[in-house]
């Protein structure tokens, strides 16, 4: 019984989505064979991604120690951190739901909290991106929104590590 209270804790939208799907195919047979359709291929579109970003997980946590990870992005890494930080959020590529188990990797591995929300702060901002948003927002607003996430970028990262207790 534990381990099923358990399981259910840690995998709660899992067990919510299982939960609608078995509610709507007593009612609606044929919208849940729809919806169980296009979720298969959601998923099997995402696959490759997935695969891509746990092997690269994989990598960090053999390839970087934790010394290097804390050395370079926790607190020893000071300002330069934070500031690598708001780089690297501005380059990455990709849906946020895999950069989140990249970024609990780092921290996990020594990377302080600062810099995991400096990462999420700048990762508004796409540079292979600016181009296309000036065109339909215009270069004022593109440029003054990328400069303003930039600039708040550390100072909201720090502020978030002061919320999570300096850890």
């Amino acid at each position: 019984m534990r381990a099923l209270a358990r399981f259910v804790r840690h995998q709660w939208l899992l067990v919510l989505a299982l939960f609608l799907l078995g509610w709507v195919f007593s009612v609606a047979p044929s919208k849940a064979f729809e919806a169980l359709e296009v979720s298969v291929r959601s998923f099997l579109q995402v696959l490759p991604l997935i695969t891509a970003i746990m092997g690269l997980v994989g990598l960090i946590q053999g390839w970087l120690s934790r010394d290097f990870i804390a050395r370079v992005l926790g607190r020893e890494g000071g300002t330069k951190a934070l500031f690598l930080a708001a780089i690297s959020g501005m380059v990455l590529i990709g849906p946020a739901y895999l950069i989140f188990p990249l970024l609990m990797t780092i921290h996990r591995q020594g990377a302080r909290w600062a810099v995991i929300a400096t990462v999420l702060f700048s990762y508004a901002v796409k540079i292979q991106m600016l181009p296309l948003e000036a065109g339909y927002l215009g270069w004022r607003f593109s440029l003054a929104r990328t400069l303003l996430t930039l600039l708040f970028a550390v100072p909201v990262g720090l502020l978030v590590e002061w919320m999570m207790g300096g850890e």
